[in-house]
């Protein structure tokens, strides 16, 4: 597995919050129709305390993960 660093047009509320709303690739913008579940999980790569937001994108359900502050990237795991 390998980390893929991904763009993510996100929404920060007034307690800190995060919601993804966009994932873009190649120039467009990708839904973020739900987020299913978010805690602190991390994958087998490298990352720094990483969130796991599982969600529904374009109505598929995919996971992607966000580094702790001060790095705070975007990114999601695919296979080698």
């Amino acid at each position: 597995m390998k980390r893929l660093d991904i763009a993510v047009i996100e929404l920060c509320d007034e307690d800190g919050g995060v919601t993804p709303l966009y994932v873009v690739k190649d120039g467009k913008n990708y839904a973020v129709d739900k987020v299913l579940h978010v805690a602190r999980h991390a994958p087998q790569v490298a990352c720094v305390s990483p969130m796991r937001y599982d969600c529904v994108i374009e109505g598929r359900k995919k996971t992607i993960y966000r580094d702790a502050p001060p790095h705070a990237k975007w990114f999601s795991v695919v296979e080698n």
